[in-house]
């Protein structure tokens, strides 16, 4: 199921439907949740890398965050923030789910 969902988000963020108004970008992480600090240039080797949809410096829309140890989350942004997606450790697995911009469920099962 898991590789079902990335196939499709690479499908989604490919796709010529999105138009140049929603062209993916990359931006970088300074400092640690929850005071990122988002920038244009950065170190893909020893810093978090977002690409996706920005507005404003910040992602907005869908996007993807990997970190440096592979753990990622996938889904929407808003204003900067992580707001309804999902939360992978560095093998794959999903260990959150983000439900307008709240933790959610851990391993699939409501934590709130």
């Amino acid at each position: 199921m898991k590789h079902l969902l990335i196939i499709l988000s690479f499908l989604l963020f490919s796709s010529p439907v999105n138009g140049d108004n929603h062209k993916g970008e990359t931006l970088y992480v300074l400092g640690e949740y929850p005071d990122w600090e988002w920038v244009e240039s950065g170190d893909k080797d020893t810093q978090p890398k977002f690409q996706g949809q920005v507005k404003d410096g910040k992602p907005n829309g869908l996007g993807v965050l990997t970190s440096t140890n592979g753990w990622k989350y996938f889904g929407s942004w808003k204003n900067g923030e992580i707001w309804n997606g999902t939360e992978y450790d560095n093998y794959g697995n999903i260990i959150y789910l983000w439900v307008e911009g709240k933790r959610k469920y851990h391993n699939l099962y409501k934590t709130n």
